[in-house]
């Protein structure tokens, strides 16, 4: 399937300079991250969330020049490419980031993000009053795609703004592919923060609260992607998906 920035823009509220920019870009050589694949831009989150992120940077404040620079693309490819490997071929974690550390290095031009967000990694406090993650390892697996924002300048207000939508669009996709895996993961003991949360009566109003945030912080930048978020509220029975999952695992006990 072959998505347009018009797909982009109708589904996503993605700027259409931003959209056609990454439907137009080239699949970087030597790439785990795009290995076997001929578009860019691929109808998956995995790929989506890239233009989607980047408009929401470009609402946020950052101008769309440095935002489509080579010197920010060129390390976000890496970083993701970097991911990808950790993921085929089992790397350490740490070793994973700290390979991300040093190219953020190579290409950085905020220094000062760059040591709060190694810092965040180390697990060390902060004061900046900026939260760079949910309570829930598994919600917090993408976040080295953040090392990408090292090559952009910007001010602290600047970054809690895109820390937080950051943050709001990783609970709505890792939330949504964790409550449709919750069975797969359990069995294969994967990383699922529906599991993290604990299969319990609180479960269902903790993801409430997280999806009412993102909801919440999308709505302030874009609303479209705010909308998409108001429905999955609406059409997903949390308690309806936990029960379920207790029930399969009641009968094979």
């Amino acid at each position: 399937m072959f998505l347009s920035k018009d797909d982009l823009k109708l589904s996503y509220g993605v700027d259409l300079e931003i959209g056609k920019f990454f439907v137009d870009r080239r699949v970087p050589a030597n790439n785990a991250y795009w290995q076997k694949k001929h578009l860019y831009m691929n109808p998956q989150p995995g790929y989506v969330f890239i233009p989607i992120y980047t408009d929401l940077a470009y609402r946020i404040g950052i101008p769309k020049q440095e935002l489509l620079s080579e010197k920010y693309l060129i390390l976000m490819e890496q970083v993701m490419d970097s991911a990808a490997r950790q993921e085929i071929h089992g790397i350490p974690m740490k070793e994973h980031i700290q390979e991300c550390i040093e190219l953020s290095r190579q290409h950085c031009n905020n220094e000062r993000f760059l040591n709060s967000l190694i810092g965040f990694f180390k697990e060390e406090k902060t004061n900046t009053g900026i939260v760079y993650g949910t309570p829930f390892p598994s919600l917090n697996r993408a976040h080295a795609y953040l090392f990408s924002l090292s090559a952009l300048d910007f001010d602290l207000e600047t970054e809690k703004k895109l820390v937080d939508a950051w943050n709001a669009l990783m609970i709505f996709f890792l939330v949504k592919d964790d409550l449709v895996d919750i069975s797969d993961d359990l069995k294969n003991n994967d990383n699922n923060m529906v599991l993290e949360a604990g299969l319990n009566e609180d479960t269902t109003e903790v993801i409430s609260k997280l999806l009412e945030l993102s909801y919440s912080t999308l709505h302030q930048v874009n609303q479209v992607m705010s909308n998409r978020v108001e429905h999955m509220i609406a059409v997903t029975d949390v308690r309806k998906l936990i029960n379920a999952v207790l029930d399969e695992r009641s009968k094979t006990n």
